[in-house]
């Protein structure tokens, strides 16, 4: 039996692709998240967007509090109704769009870079604040990954909020689109061949999304090097991934070095992945930013 998702949102979500809006956090869980990102940020020195890349992605192995939102329980039990109880998180990623931005995502599919076999990677993307249309929602391409991989090109984006300012460069159906629009403490739900884009925020509003990555355990990277994980739910039979401990210290000796090293594997995959997929695209090849 699903354990928050009707019969009916399991079939929407196989059928286009993605889920939205479903509710999470509770507004003092919002609050108490929206303070602790603001301590983080005052720590490092800055917003997450502007400083190390690094602090943008995998927090989780940093600080209790993102510890605490990979492991909420509704968001999992959401992603269980979806992949099953064996769950793990493969990355946490910050999708920060400030009031008035020119900051946009092209349309993309989340599956190019990261190696994972089978598609089987379903994005929770948790809202921190406002998220109406003004401020750049993710717009999805409804049924776009029933097709599987597009071809995608980095470095072909100004302004992007995804740091490898990718775009597809191939033909898809975009004669239905749905935006993401959801309430501070709402999230989606997409698979990760769902091809989709975010506008500029045009709004007064910080835009805070956060982007968690979950597979189910049985799901292999087929790149060089074993990545780290952690295991949000359910048990590892499977052993693909070097599971990591849960941060006791945050900013801790361990848990920084945890980070770090997560980081540089997490960046030597995303550019071998890249090599791999971007050698045979035609240099002529179209892309559809609009």
């Amino acid at each position: 039996m699903p354990k928050i998702l009707t019969p009916e949102q399991q079939a929407g979500y196989r059928a286009n692709g993605f889920l939205s809006p479903l509710d999470a956090l509770t507004p003092d869980e919002v609050a108490r998240y929206r303070e602790a990102l603001r301590e983080t940020e005052a720590r490092l020195g800055g917003s997450l967007m502007d400083i190390d890349r690094k602090y943008r992605g995998n927090l989780h192995f940093l600080c209790g509090w993102m510890d605490e939102l990979i492991h909420h329980p509704k968001i999992l039990d959401a992603v269980e109704d979806l992949i099953g109880p064996d769950i793990l998180l493969y990355t946490s990623r910050f999708f920060i769009k400030e009031p008035h931005s020119e900051t946009i995502a092209a349309w993309h599919q989340d599956s190019t870079y990261f190696g994972l076999r089978p598609y089987e990677h379903v994005t929770a993307w948790v809202a921190l604040s406002n998220v109406p249309r003004q401020a750049g929602p993710m717009e999805f391409a409804v049924g776009s990954h029933i097709r599987g991989q597009l071809r995608q090109r980095s470095k072909m984006v100004k302004n992007s909020v995804n740091t490898a300012g990718q775009i597809i460069v191939e033909w898809f159906d975009r004669s239905q689109t749905e935006f993401g629009v959801l309430a501070p403490g709402q999230f989606s739900l997409h698979h990760t061949c769902t091809v989709h884009q975010s506008g500029p925020n045009q709004s007064v509003e910080r835009r805070i999304g956060i982007a968690l990555s979950f597979i189910p355990t049985r799901v292999r990277h087929v790149g060089t090097q074993r990545m780290p994980a952690c295991l949000v739910r359910g048990d590892d039979t499977y052993s693909h991934f070097d599971l990591q401990p849960r941060p006791r210290v945050d900013f801790g000796v361990a848990e920084t070095q945890r980070h770090e090293t997560s980081f540089k594997a997490y960046l030597d995959s995303f550019y071998e992945q890249l090599a791999l997929v971007e050698k045979d695209i035609p240099a002529n090849a179209a892309s559809f930013m609009h």
